[in-house]
């Protein structure tokens, strides 16, 4: 009998991962605030670019054949013994390549000793990844397990970050915990797979793991495709500039990137409401998105201009005074905030309406003007060069997003519903710039309230507007 999932689950699913999410989030940045406190800005910032390097090649291994063995479980149970089988073994022998890779990459790159030991470790834990099986428990609606496993990481990763790094020359230290914690984390699902599915077994068909392989594919590369975009400043700045610089830099691209994550839960919870307006009149989708404008506009504005003003005080309380010069990176990298706020709207409806395609299009533009913009504007400009380059290029696919849905969906209007928080933003940052000549922490408070008078008055009927939008008739 076909399983139907229903309302309270997908809610109560929601609220699992995004309540593990966001305490996860928290545990990992008091451990790398920690590092970077401990180890200074150019240990730090040569272990962010061994994390770069490491995080890339996670998904290389992962291909995305844990997206396709959700899905292709959450249809049909009895998959599960073909798709575990398939699955590790098709993983098992990436991170074998991945290792190999990685150690030649350590081998030959200029870099200092430390640098390609943290690259060489950090292959080693490329043999716990294809264990990670939170894939299996995801395509059951077992969604605590994917919870537990992720507060489990971080937990261990932080606890261990805590009592055993010290010094800078403990940096190695890192992959080795980074490797224990995703043992816990396989340790614990594998067990939980014995209790409830048992060990499943199947016989090995190679046409077949090669046909799961291929399908999987094009999930991975749109997710390698993002992994490049974010993460390529932060290896080429390893290899052509290094030292303080690249900690400078890394520490603010670790802030935004966890804000980031709040930004993706946003539209993964808007996702369901976007596709239903698929079997609607037009109409309901370009409502939908007026709305989601113009709250996320007033939203993104505020963090931006807060984030921009308030950012050498924020990073310096984060990482310590030795990341003083972060604030400057973050004063520029806080807007990808605000601008992949824009762009979600315009990415996500393309996915609601069957056009992954076009989506990934849009995303592999963006990666592209990455990928030149820091080879052009890096070398002169350093990590100030590298900030710029990911704003332009967050620009580029909210407008490449925009062209492909209004070419083959609809037409939803942007400037209409962002004027008035455009207006708005440029008012608080004249307050903003006045009063903090006379108290930082008073002008934060004044143009907090003056910001919120301001969206009262100016639309008054938002919040009444997202009400009749969000909430669904029983």
């Amino acid at each position: 009998m076909q399983r139907i999932t229903r309302i309270p689950r997908l809610a109560t699913n929601y609220v699992i991962l995004s309540g593990a999410e966001f305490i996860s989030k928290i545990m990992a940045a008091v451990a790398l605030a920690y590092l970077a406190r401990v180890l200074g800005p150019q240990s730090y910032g040569y272990l962010e670019f061994a994390i770069a390097i490491y995080f890339i090649f996670t998904l290389i291994v992962d291909s995305g054949l844990s997206f396709y063995g959700a899905r292709e479980l959450a249809k049909n149970e009895v998959l599960l013994p073909r798709l575990f089988v398939h699955i590790t073994l098709i993983r098992s022998i990436l991170s074998l390549l991945a290792f190999i890779i990685m150690a030649l990459v350590a081998r030959f790159i200029d870099q200092p000793q430390s640098v390609k030991v943290l690259i060489l470790l950090y292959g080693l834990v490329m043999f716990i990844v294809p264990w990670l099986i939170q894939w299996v428990f995801q395509g059951r609606d077992m969604m605590r397990f994917v919870g537990l496993s992720q507060l489990l990481r971080w937990s261990v990763f932080t606890v261990a970050v805590l009592l055993l790094v010290r010094e800078p020359n403990q940096v190695w230290y890192v992959p080795m915990i980074e490797g224990l914690a995703l043992l816990c984390v396989a340790l614990f699902l594998l067990r939980a797979l014995l209790r409830y599915f048992g060990f499943p077994r199947y016989r090995i068909n190679s046409r077949d793991a090669f046909g799961m392989f291929r399908q999987a594919l094009p999930i991975g590369a749109s997710e390698v495709v993002w992994a490049v975009k974010v993460y390529f400043a932060t290896i080429l700045l390893g290899f052509v500039i290094g030292g303080p610089e690249l900690g400078w830099f890394t520490s603010a691209h670790r802030v935004v990137i966890a804000l980031h994550a709040f930004v993706w839960l946003y539209f993964y919870n808007m996702l369901p409401s976007i596709a239903r307006t698929s079997q609607q009149p037009i109409t309901a989708l370009q409502k939908l998105m007026r709305v989601s404008i113009q709250i996320t506009a007033w939203t993104g504005l505020l963090l931006g201009i807060y984030g921009a003003a308030y950012a050498e005080v924020g990073i310096t309380f984060i990482f310590g005074v030795q990341f003083q010069e972060a604030g400057h990176v973050f004063q520029v990298l806080v807007w990808l905030i605000p601008l992949a706020l824009m762009s979600g709207h315009f990415r996500y409806t393309l996915i609601g309406y069957n056009r992954q395609k076009l989506e990934f299009y849009s995303a592999l533009v963006g990666a592209a003007v990455t990928v030149v913009l820091n080879l052009i504007l890096a070398p002169r400009l350093g990590m100030m060069g590298a900030a710029w380059a990911l704003v332009i290029s967050e620009a580029v696919i909210w407008l490449v997003a925009y062209y492909f849905v209004r070419r083959t969906i609809a037409v939803i209007p942007v400037f209409r519903n962002i004027w008035r928080p455009m207006i708005a933003g440029i008012a608080l940052t004249a307050v903003l710039y006045f009063l903090m000549q006379v108290n930082i922490w008073l002008a934060g408070v004044v143009g907090l309230v003056f910001y919120s008078l301001l969206f009262v008055f100016a639309q008054p009927d938002l919040s009444n507007s997202l009400r009749s939008i969000y909430t669904r008739d029983q």
